[in-house]
């Protein structure tokens, strides 16, 4: 009983530190072309510069990569920056810090013959567009890297030139600041194998530079030939490595074979079961299920969105970290997806946007009626719900989020769902939360395999023995990529 009123006040303290945190976020925006995007290195997420830069900061930071290949800082160059999507994405964000990184493809002989006096107006476009923004973020202009020859017509003579005096010239006009990445990477042309983009190493050194001058310090060290980013650590005797993605906290432990590169020249060496179990909230609480699927070579994942109340922002950060999973780390393209309390709130949200992507669902006492919890009774959590929602009062009269609201898509889909849940909970009451949901879901032709504990309130949650749990989630996973 200890152990379970321990991890009560744990995730009660979790609440008020984690929302407290949801408003300190500082949002970094890193600009550029397919050196900012990761062109060059095998991982674009772990390996690019602004990959390492997130991981470097770490807690309290969302480092966006808003790179894109070959574009050009020139708006009549070949391909503008300032004509795409990410460029209004960018300022979309609202970022804190912006770091723009322009100019290599710029020295073509497509675009500076024909437009290089244009650059100076054309940067103070882009510069005076995130100073006006309502973040008022502090700003950066980045010297482009040193192409080691010319390659693609792109030159070091132009950046050198011309490009680097109008930075600087810029930089003190506008009152910005400049990061040189060109002296620092010029005694490494072994970091450029095609001459132009970086490999790990050269992209490893940007970071640096540019970790640098946003703190002051000397970032730590790094490991890229790791099978996932982050802090490397143990859980149970597996491998844990903890990162950050888009300002929140990830985790995935990896199975026994993972992490045994047989070719050294690849950071990311892949077991043959690409299988995982994904956690939305309370990450190694009441584990017996995530314990024993490690050992039959599941990887066990865990994307903080615990006090998001399953909300459309919630399912958007899902998804993007879903995407980097499957793509950047080869996990099934099918995901059992973990929901406990709050956390199957969101995991039942999530497979109802996007069933095509779920294997199985587990949920433990999920919140299925956001008016059961927090209710009301709960006026800090209620205002927390609605805030995150964009909702008022009024509006909860035609509210249609709840997961009760949701079960057809995840009915057709035929997805296979197993439950458990306390007879007696009455912070999460059966009656008004999962029993409303698993009536829907059958009505609309889904089936469940319900576990009714009897007695039992919201904790302890699983079960002593999850033989039952996981023997369902084998049934209905397949160590196959899908």
């Amino acid at each position: 009983m200890k152990t379970h009123f321990g991890w009560l006040m744990l995730l009660l303290f979790l609440t008020g530190s984690m929302l407290a945190q949801e408003k300190k976020t500082v949002k970094v925006a890193c600009i550029g072309n397919s050196i900012t995007q990761g062109v060059g290195v095998k991982n674009m997420f772990q390996d690019s510069y602004p990959g390492i830069l997130a991981q470097w900061l770490g807690k309290g930071y969302d480092v966006r990569n808003f790179g894109y290949s070959g574009r050009t800082m020139l708006m009549n160059g070949d391909r503008p920056y300032m004509k795409e999507q990410k460029y209004r994405d960018a300022l979309a964000f609202q970022p804190d810090i912006v770091t723009i990184k322009l100019g290599t493809n710029d020295t073509k002989d497509i675009n500076w013959p024909a437009h290089g006096h244009e650059f100076e107006h054309d940067m103070r476009t882009m510069v005076a567009a995130f100073q006006a923004l309502p973040s008022h973020p502090a700003i950066y202009l980045c010297y482009p890297v040193p192409p080691t020859k010319v390659q693609w017509t792109i030159n070091d003579s132009t950046i050198t030139q011309h490009i680097i005096p109008i930075i600087d010239k810029i930089a003190k006009d506008m009152q910005v600041k400049v990061i040189d990445l060109h002296t620092p990477l010029l005694p490494y042309p072994e970091c450029f194998p095609d001459c132009v983009h970086p490999n790990e190493e050269g992209a490893l050194r940007i970071a640096t530079e540019i970790y640098r001058s946003l703190t002051g310090k000397e970032p730590e060290a790094y490991a890229p030939k790791q099978p996932f980013p982050g802090k490397r650590s143990t859980w149970k005797g597996f491998d844990k490595y903890t990162f950050y993605f888009q300002g929140r906290q990830a985790i995935v432990v990896a199975p026994k074979e993972e992490g045994k590169v047989s070719d050294s020249s690849s950071a990311n060496s892949y077991a043959k079961n690409r299988e995982w179990i994904w956690r939305p909230a309370f990450f190694g609480a009441f584990a017996s299920v995530d314990s024993a699927l490690l050992e039959r070579g599941f990887h066990v994942v865990y994307y903080d969105l615990t006090h998001l109340y399953g909300s459309p922002r919630a399912v958007k950060l899902g998804n993007d970290f879903y995407k980097t999973m499957t793509k950047f780390y080869k996990l099934n393209k099918k995901v059992t997806l973990e929901g406990f309390s709050r956390g199957g709130y969101f995991a039942l949200n999530w497979a109802a946007t996007y069933p095509q992507k779920v294997a199985c669902l587990y949920v433990d006492a999920p919140v299925c009626n956001i008016e059961s919890w927090p209710s009301r009774k709960e006026p800090q959590l209620w205002n927390d719900f609605l805030t995150e929602w964009n909702l008022t009062e009024a509006d909860m009269a035609d509210f249609k989020g709840n997961p009760t609201d949701r079960t057809e898509p995840v009915a057709k889909a035929a997805i296979p769902v197993i439950a458990v849940c306390g007879t007696a909970d009455k912070v999460v009451p059966y009656e008004e939360n999962f029993a409303v949901w698993k009536e829907r879901f059958e009505q609309s032709g889904g089936k469940v395999e319900l576990i009714l504990k009897e007695g039992y309130g919201h904790h302890p949650h699983s079960l002593e023995n999850p033989t039952p749990i996981v023997d369902f989630i084998m049934k209905h996973t397949s160590a196959a990529e899908r």
